[in-house]
This record gives structure tokens, C-alpha cells and sequence, in this order.
């Protein structure tokens, strides 16, 4: 018989984090699994990665030792969910993506930039979780890419489309496609302890191929999530849905980080209905397409809000790292700010409060929210791409929001104008 949940946590630790990995695998193991919830786990360190089904607490049922393993091979994770999934059949199936946003050794990474641009490397050794733009991905291949001689200049704000330091938007795509073929069926949820991947162009990327995303709009804490609770509260309840366990989540993350605050203090989690994601995107093109009506107008309007909300959320700077060094904006405030300008016409405000309607909880795909930090109060849990540079990405186009609506055209205009 199946079971109710079959829950992939890949974690990907061959990097600074590694004993930090080791602690979420044994809190997964610990948790165990039962007839109904079966958990798999893969993971990657400097001596090499093995992937695992748990049985009972404590115990392992099966265990595959792979060596060197490359678990920033998108094909790595592919083949990973492969083999858990078709041992272990589902109603339901969930995957949660665990790293910095790397499957490599800080040095390996410099070894890579140094391979394809020299003068990469001294920015791609970074000690902590948050990383600087562009210098973590998941996907090896990805970084080989983006640090061709030819592609520098594009290189700090590829991530920045949708992914901030973690994984490339269009390889994730790709890998929860083949994925939801070898399952028949979209992922129940995808849970992304990575930093920055509650973004809009992410969800709107994985939207046919998953259910419910659970992720941050900012950075997140190394000892990452509290796996012994959501995953007991899914042991102890496996008729919930997707939806229940993205709000579990949410709700145990912030509650583990309100009593063990962060040296940062860089809590938010939000959990989202992809199924639901069509009036958050229309409302954000509407956004668009009302401040394309008088961008040079509009933008000066823009600009401002822009600079407040960093304040805010910065600390006037004081506050860092944060989403701001990657481009990223909380929909939510912006649409605010925009909705109390003085300086927009009414078709902007109009706009706006459209967007902060949709992203309330319950009222669409946001179905749970939280924060802890009064610097993100009035933050609504969901980032969207909005550079302070010149130049947009070229790469920006090739997600499938952008091409679904005019937010890469204004964000042309915009930057002309500013």
C-alpha cells in the first residue's frame, strides 16, 4: 500500500555548513519514518555523499554510499528523486532543497572562478550562509556559465532573476519537469531552505510542476530549518495536504527563531499556492502597465519608495546582508508605498492596492506569512525582481514571468528614467 507522504530532503553541505547538515540529518532521522510518511534524505559532505530511506527513529533502511558526489549536478538531484520516489510510492510526494545554494566546497567554487575568470575567485569564498549575489548556486553547470569571460557583466544579476544566491530559476524548472513526469504528478510541496527563493519569478516558474512552495524572501538562518517539529507534526498528522505542511512550516520556523533569535535577525517564511499564483501575477503585470502609462512621471514616484523600504528594511544600511544586494524587493511594500504616494496617478494606486490585496493571506496564493524583526513590518512575504542598476538582466526574459507580463518592459523604461 502506499503511503500518505514519500518527502525528499536533498542537503547539499559540501560546504562551510557541513555540521550544520549533519544536524538536520539526524533530526530527520531521529523523527523516523512510519507506514504512512517516509523520508529520504540525501547527503553531501567532504567525504563524500550517500543518500538514505529512514525507518524508525534511529534507524536506517537503506543506505547507498556515492563517493564524490557533485550534488550541484541538477541531473544529481534528478536521479536523487528518482530513486526515492519510485521505491517509495505516494499519494503525496515533497522536496525540500537544503544548502547555501551550493553542492560544493567554498574552495571548489573559487577553483571553478578561477578556471573561467580570475579576478571571480576572491568574491566566490564566502564564509557565511548569506553569500554575495551571484557567488553560491546549487548548480555547478549554472556557475560555469555565468562566469564566462563573456557573460561578467551579466553575472551579478543573473541570480538576481528570481533567485537572489541560490538556485538557478530555469535549471529548477527543468528538474521539477522531469521530476513530476517519473512521479505523474506535480510535487505536493517544494521546501526551499536556501536563501531568497520566495520570489515571484520563482513560483511563477514552478507552478504547473508543483503544488505549494515554502521558502524566504530573505536570508536564512545556517541552522536552517526546525526539521524535528514540522516533520513530527507531519508524523503526527499525514492526511494533511500541501497547503497544511507549507503553513507548518511557517508557523514552526518562526516560532523556532523567535525563541533562537538569529545574529542577523533574518526571519521570513512564507508559504504559497502555486495553484493559485494567476491573480498575484496579473496583479503585478497590472502594476507594471499602469506605471508604463507615465514612466517618467511614475519612476521618480518609484525611485522613492524604493529608497524608503531599503531604509526600513535595512536599518538606513546598518543591516546587512540583506535581499537589497541582489535586487530583490518585498512586492508587498513597494505596492504600498506606491498606494500612499502623492506623486502617481490613480490608475497606479489602483494598481498597487490590487497587489497588496493578492498577497494577503488567505486571499490567494499566500497562504501564511510570517516575520520576526520590525524592520520588515508591512513586508508581505514575496520578492519580485526590481534592480537599482542600469542594465536589466538579459538573461531576465527567459523566465517564464517575464514573458508572461510587462514587468521586464517596465523595468527598461524605469531604469532609463532614473
Amino acid at each position: 500500500m502506499a503511503a500518505k507522504w514519500s518527502v525528499l530532503t536533498y542537503i547539499a553541505a559540501h560546504n562551510n555548513l557541513e555540521q550544520l547538515g549533519m544536524l538536520s540529518r539526524q533530526q530527520i532521522l531521529n523523527v523516523g519514518s512510519t507506514n504512512d510518511v517516509v523520508h529520504g534524505m540525501l547527503y553531501d559532505g567532504s567525504v563524500g555523499g550517500a543518500r538514505y530511506v529512514v525507518d524508525s527513529p534511529g534507524k536506517v533502511r537503506t543506505r547507498e554510499m556515492l563517493g564524490a558526489f557533485n550534488s550541484g549536478d541538477p541531473d544529481a538531484l534528478v536521479d536523487t528523486a528518482k530513486w526515492f520516489f519510485g521505491q517509495n510510492p505516494a499519494e503525496r510526494y515533497g522536496l525540500v532543497l537544503w544548502s547555501h545554494g551550493t553542492g560544493w566546497m567554498p574552495s571548489e567554487i573559487e577553483q571553478v572562478a578561477e578556471e573561467a575568470r580570475p579576478e571571480a575567485a576572491r568574491e566566490a569564498n564566502e564564509p557565511d550562509r548569506s553569500g554575495t549575489s551571484g557567488s553560491l548556486a546549487i548548480f555547478r553547470s549554472t556557475l560555469r556559465e555565468l562566469l564566462r569571460p563573456d557573460r561578467q557583466t551579466e553575472r551579478a544579476i543573473l541570480f538576481d532573476d528570481g533567485t537572489g544566491q541560490s538556485i538557478d530559476t530555469l535549471e529548477l524548472g527543468r528538474v521539477g519537469r522531469e521530476i513530476m513526469a517519473a512521479i505523474g504528478q506535480p510535487l505536493e510541496l517544494l521546501g526551499m531552505d536556501a536563501c531568497l527563493m520566495a520570489n515571484l519569478e520563482v513560483a511563477y516558474e514552478m507552478r504547473q510542476v508543483v503544488r505549494h512552495l515554502a521558502a524566504s524572501p530573505e536570508l536564512v538562518p545556517g541552522h536552517s530549518w526546525p526539521y524535528a517539529t514540522i516533520y513530527e507534526d507531519l508524523k503526527k498528522d499525514p492526511n494533511q495536504d500541501g497547503a497544511a505542511l507549507a503553513r507548518t512550516v511557517v508557523n514552526r520556523y518562526i516560532e523556532f527563531y523567535s525563541a533562537n533569535p538569529p545574529r542577523a535577525g533574518d526571519v521570513t517564511k512564507v508559504a504559497l499556492d502555486l495553484g493559485r499564483l494567476d491573480p498575484l501575477k496579473n496583479a503585478a503585470d497590472t502594476l507594471a502597465k499602469s506605471l508604463l502609462e507615465d514612466i517618467g512621471r511614475n519612476s521618480a514616484a518609484l525611485w522613492t519608495v524604493q529608497s524608503a523600504t531599503q531604509d526600513r528594511e535595512t536599518q538606513k544600511s546598518t543591516r546587512t546582508p540583506s535581499k537589497f544586494d541582489f535586487h530583490l524587493w518585498d512586492l508587498g511594500a513597494v505596492a504600498a508605498g506606491l498606494e500612499q504616494s502623492n506623486d502617481v496617478a490613480a490608475s497606479v494606486k489602483d494598481a498597487a492596492r490590487g497587489a497588496v490585496a493578492a498577497l494577503k493571506p488567505g486571499a490567494g496564493a499566500v497562504l501564511a506569512e510570517g516575520h520576526r524583526g520590525k524592520w520588515f513590518d508591512g513586508t508581505c512575504g514575496v520578492s519580485i525582481y526590481l534592480p537599482v542598476v542600469k542594465r536589466i538582466s538579459p538573461w531576465y526574459p527567459k523566465v517564464a514571468f517575464a514573458a508572461d507580463t510587462q514587468w521586464d518592459e517596465m523595468l527598461v523604461e524605469y531604469r532609463k528614467n532614473v
